[in-house]
């Protein structure tokens, strides 16, 4: 679903504009004193402590009062960005759970569905432009950014969290590992001696097949035995190998 066509089925979801007009470089002071959000002197007072501390203005309005996605709908207005309401979008759960659920609560952003070929994912700051770089290398996809209330995404981050169901962890059975004890003869044939458990036996086993074939003596193997004079060289391998 492309964000004009979830626009028409339920517009009070998704905002291409939410204030209804051109708002781009309007400072965010100035959109909160227009909607009637907050009074001047609150506004003015949160300007000055933005500069003096560096936080985000939006930051200290929420905290005097400005609520999140009211914060959100201005922010979106201010950059000419859509606004999403992630508590009425129906939000896609298998393109929500492309984004690890850490990576998601890590970034605050939420793929909520795909657009022409892009993946939307809802953040508190849609112009961001290295959160974008992030997202895509970490969704492996072009996206879209739209901005929605940081509470709002966190929520639904949760949501997406408790409603994926829970996978049985793999069991892998363990093969007990055994090594093959083998001497190749003079014609060219390989007799196996014996299995053991450890490579260590395997070693022990294969060093005292070398001593008896350096004799000549008869080396006894797990079906029958041999000349030791026949052996031309021991060789070890794990078990399932087979000498070439």
């Amino acid at each position: 679903m492309t964000i004009e066509d979830h626009a028409a089925s339920a517009p009070a979801s998704i905002e291409e504009n939410p204030e209804g007009g051109p708002s781009h470089n309007v400072p965010l002071g100035t959109l909160v004193l227009r909607a009637g959000l907050l009074p001047l002197e609150t506004i003015e007072e949160s300007l000055r402590e933005a500069i003096k501390s560096g936080r985000r203005l939006g930051e200290i309005l929420v905290e005097r009062g400005l609520g999140e996605r009211e914060l959100a709908r201005l922010l979106a207005a201010q950059y000419a960005q859509p606004f999403v309401d992630v508590t009425e979008f129906p939000i896609d759960a298998d393109v929500a759970h492309l984004l690890p659920r850490e990576v998601a609560r890590t970034y605050c952003a939420l793929p909520i569905g795909r657009d022409e070929g892009a993946i939307m994912v809802a953040v508190p700051y849609s112009a961001d432009s290295k959160q974008r770089e992030r997202l895509r290398l970490a969704l492996k996809s072009p996206v879209r950014l739209v901005t929605a209330a940081r509470g709002d995404i966190q929520a639904a981050i949760d949501r997406v969290a408790a409603a994926e169901p829970e996978r049985e962890p793999v069991v892998r059975r363990q093969v007990p590992q055994t090594y093959e004890v083998f001497v190749r003869l003079v014609n060219g044939t390989t007799v196996a001696v014996d299995r053991l458990a450890s490579l260590a036996d395997a070693q022990a086993l294969a060093e005292r097949v070398a001593g008896e074939a350096r004799v000549g003596a008869t080396i006894e193997m797990r079906e029958g035995s041999v000349d030791g004079s026949d052996v031309v060289s021991i060789e070890i391998f794990e078990a399932g190998e087979k000498p070439s």
